[in-house]
């Protein structure tokens, strides 16, 4: 009865807080349609990436009615989030005409001169990282912006044809979370984190990632190369392979291809016969193949 009561009370503020944050960002998004920037969609879009790391971490701590209801309306939100960012207007090229520069040019000043002197101020940082909008690169851990704590949640969005390779992860960065969307072509070489993954609108993609919670969603021809301490959820997936986490991360993974085909060695286990649907968490999933 008393750990009911505690399942009931957590719920109940879990669902407050998470109503509230919904709320904010939907507000937010409704305030920036027709006067939207870059920066502001960037910011909005790893505000809405927590709301969803939120939910994550809460799963199997609440009904299954009031996750779902959840899910739905971090899913309407990345939505219309997905919306906003297609109606911004791409910024056309156009040559402009240069000013002619004065007849008899004013002598510095003295506080000019000081001024000009003065190094331009380092890029901000920041704890929540991003590596988005990219074709045809290879990106590694230099591809991330400056960061003010060892740990930090990464978001990995919008890429094609690209290789993430943020192996080996090193003493100098821990990532505590992962959110992956809208990807096609692409290899992604992960460290093993302790919280979780989210993947949303993978397409002909490798993933290699070791983590707490494992939730794929809307996703086709994938190969997943996986460690995980907890049953894996996929929803609305199809043509989705897994493997087990190579045992060497240090080893070469040039044997890595879009075909999902490697010459590493990989580990027997039962544990891949337990991961679920997110529907039908009762029985396996139909989803993918081992």
């Amino acid at each position: 009865m008393a750990e009911s009561e505690s399942t009931w009370a957590f719920s109940h503020d879990f669902e407050t807080q998470f109503q509230e944050l919904r709320t904010q960002l939907g507000a937010r998004i409704d305030a920036l349609k027709g006067n939207s920037t870059a920066d502001a969609l960037s910011t909005l879009s790893l505000d809405v990436a927590k709301l969803a790391k939120l939910l994550a971490d809460a799963t199997g701590s609440l009904p299954n009615y009031a996750q779902r209801q959840c899910e739905l309306q971090v899913k309407a939100l990345e939505k219309s989030l997905e919306e906003l960012r297609t109606s911004v207007p791409k910024t056309k090229f156009a040559f402009k005409r240069k000013a002619p520069a004065p007849t008899v040019p004013s002598p510095p000043s003295a506080s000019a001169g000081v001024a000009a002197a003065k190094p331009s101020p380092a890029p901000t940082a920041t704890t929540n990282l991003s590596i988005s909008c990219r074709s045809k690169h290879y990106l590694s851990l230099d591809a991330l912006p400056p960061r003010d704590a060892p740990s930090s949640d990464l978001t990995i969005s919008d890429l094609t044809q690209c290789i993430v390779n943020l192996l080996p992860p090193g003493d100098a960065l821990q990532i505590s979370a992962l959110h992956i969307r809208n990807l096609a072509d692409c290899v992604l070489l992960l460290p093993t984190i302790r919280g979780s993954i989210l993947l949303h609108d993978l397409h002909r993609c490798v993933v290699v990632v070791g983590c707490h919670q494992f939730r794929m969603h809307t996703s086709t021809n994938v190969d997943v190369y996986l460690s995980i301490s907890s049953n894996p959820i996929i929803e609305h997936c199809s043509k989705i392979r897994f493997c087990a986490y190579p045992t060497e991360t240090n080893a070469p993974l040039a044997g890595i291809t879009l075909s999902g085909r490697s010459n590493l060695s990989i580990p027997k286990t039962p544990y891949f016969r337990n991961w679920m649907d997110f529907y039908r968490t009762d029985c396996l999933s139909g989803s993918w193949t081992h």
